[in-house]
């Protein structure tokens, strides 16, 4: 029996490149393949050689074109798609389900269900875990699985298979005469080495991956912390894998992709320092040299962790500034001070670590005075990187909620409002009533000023110049990284027009 996991077109449609691959699917897949299911992952932003912009200073305007292919039955990527789902004979879909690109979900549902209307259709992702009964509400769609699913998909394969009672699989919702069932949670798997590891072999087009795109890794799942923007999935939770697992699949990777610089995607990689360090004197003693990234937070790292993550490879970590306002970051509820993010930034900047710092405007109660503070901190704090975005607004948050009450965000959107919304107004009642006390024309005004001054900080030739330079271990063990970066570099400048890319 063969499972085709399907990752949905997203940011091909809006014209943004997409790095990586998807992990939740090949993790899933690895489960499956070892219940004795035959799989494919079919990443349809994979799906034809990876094109696109790093440029996100109008990535708010791009997701225009993202609502019109969505609609557009006859887009070739919708073709493609359906050629490809027929071609692999599959005995289940599944399909991968965020809420920024719940629309394409939809979407891929429908087009699935009308070239095979017998398969039987399972969506899981984080979206499917947030709002189960409007994703089981897709016609199409005959289950949801929430939360983790390594061990409830394979059961569930199972039990549509052989015709088992269905009440029996934990954080399983399903339709039962015509009305919408959730079973119980299950709990999360506690010993995550006896997981499958992800298998990347099931990657359709794997010739359109480059080897850095293959080194997306976890070596643990949850986060403790409380921040108001986060959906809290893993209750706050966190579950490691052994070092000696973490190793095995960086040498099987490296094996077979080539791989040699590798994103550790968890949560908050810092969060244990003993596993940190542990995995740093593992990667010294691996057979090859490394690099990698990481994302964690400022009140976790210190000098010595960072000069020991330096020694093992480390070339870039990504770490949550949120705001330059005291009053907005402490809405955020990260329970982090500006004194903390400089002393973490005088720290990386001291160990000639690239470092991106993520700002977010927009939350509800913010000021024009709260907005021109981020902006001013962005000068304070000087990360190689900075990256802006306004407030998206997902289910299940604090903030969220804070939201619905004060009458700024609906919870119970229609499906077809995914169809026709860009992708950053999901929720809002009335996208041009984002904050409580800025009028709307003013919030675009001050949304384009903060953007350009993040872009200035960016595309300034000393920033742009230090991020090659962390990242000259890579382009020596992959001289192919080098190329692809600098063409993203002569996008993100806006040059591309001198090389021939536009006429």
């Amino acid at each position: 029996m063969k499972l085709l996991l399907i990752d949905p077109p997203f940011k091909s449609f809006a014209g943004i490149f997409s790095l990586y691959f998807p992990l939740g699917l090949a993790y899933l897949a690895g489960a499956a393949k070892k219940a004795g299911y035959e799989c494919s992952i079919l990443d349809m932003d994979a799906a034809e050689p990876k094109e696109g912009s790093m440029n996100f200073l109008r990535e708010y305007e791009s997701y225009n074109s993202y609502i019109t292919a969505l609609n557009d039955p006859q887009h070739p990527t919708w073709k493609l798609m359906r050629e490809l789902v027929v071609k692999q004979k599959p005995d289940f879909i599944g399909i991968s389900a965020l809420t920024t690109k719940f629309g394409s979900v939809i979407q891929t549902a429908r087009f699935c269900r009308e070239v095979l209307p017998g398969v039987p259709i399972i969506v899981g992702g984080a979206h499917a875990s947030t709002m189960p009964a409007l994703t089981a509400a897709i016609p199409e769609v005959d289950y949801v699985l929430r939360g983790e699913s390594d061990e409830a998909l394979p059961e569930l394969l199972n039990a549509i298979q052989n015709r088992l009672d269905l009440s029996k699989i934990g954080s399983l919702t399903w339709k039962k005469n015509g009305q919408i069932v959730h079973n119980p949670d299950r709990p999360f798997t506690q010993d995550l080495d006896s997981l499958a590891l992800p298998d990347r072999g099931s990657l359709l087009n794997p010739e359109h991956y480059s080897s850095e795109d293959m080194g997306v890794i976890l070596t643990s799942r949850g986060c403790p912390f409380r921040c108001s923007y986060c959906f809290h999935m893993w209750e706050r939770r966190v579950r490691f894998r052994s070092v000696e697992s973490v190793i095995s699949e960086i040498m099987e990777v490296h094996k077979t992709y080539g791989t040699t610089q590798f994103s550790l995607k968890d949560d908050s990689f810092t969060v244990r320092r003993k596993h940190v360090l542990e995995l740093c004197e593992a990667f010294k003693q691996l057979p090859f040299k490394i690099t990698f990234n990481c994302t964690t937070r400022v009140d976790i790292l210190d000098d010595e962790l960072v000069a020991a993550m330096k020694a093992a490879g480390l070339a870039q970590v990504s770490v949550g500034i949120e705001s330059g306002s005291a009053a907005i970051l402490k809405e955020t509820d990260k329970d982090i001070t500006h004194a903390q993010i400089l002393k973490a930034a005088e720290i990386l900047n001291h160990h000639g670590v690239f470092w991106t710092g993520y700002f977010m405007i927009g939350l509800p109660t913010e000021t024009e005075e709260d907005i021109l503070k981020t902006v001013k901190f962005l000068r304070r704090a000087r990360p190689y990187y900075g990256g802006l975005g306004v407030y998206s607004p997902f289910p299940k948050t604090k903030l969220f909620d804070q939201g619905v009450e004060m009458g700024l965000l609906d919870p119970n959107p229609r499906l077809e409002h995914f169809l026709k919304t860009n992708p950053k107004d999901l929720f809002f009642r009335d996208p041009a009533r984002r904050v409580l006390h800025i009028e709307h024309r003013r919030f675009q005004e001050l949304s384009e000023l903060a953007s350009k001054e993040f872009h200035k900080h960016n595309s300034n030739l000393f920033n742009l110049a230090r991020r090659g330079f962390a990242r000259r271990k890579a382009y020596m063990y992959d001289p192919s990284l080098l190329s692809r970066d600098l063409g993203r570099a002569i996008d993100f400048l806006g040059i591309k027009r001198f090389f021939g890319g536009e006429r």
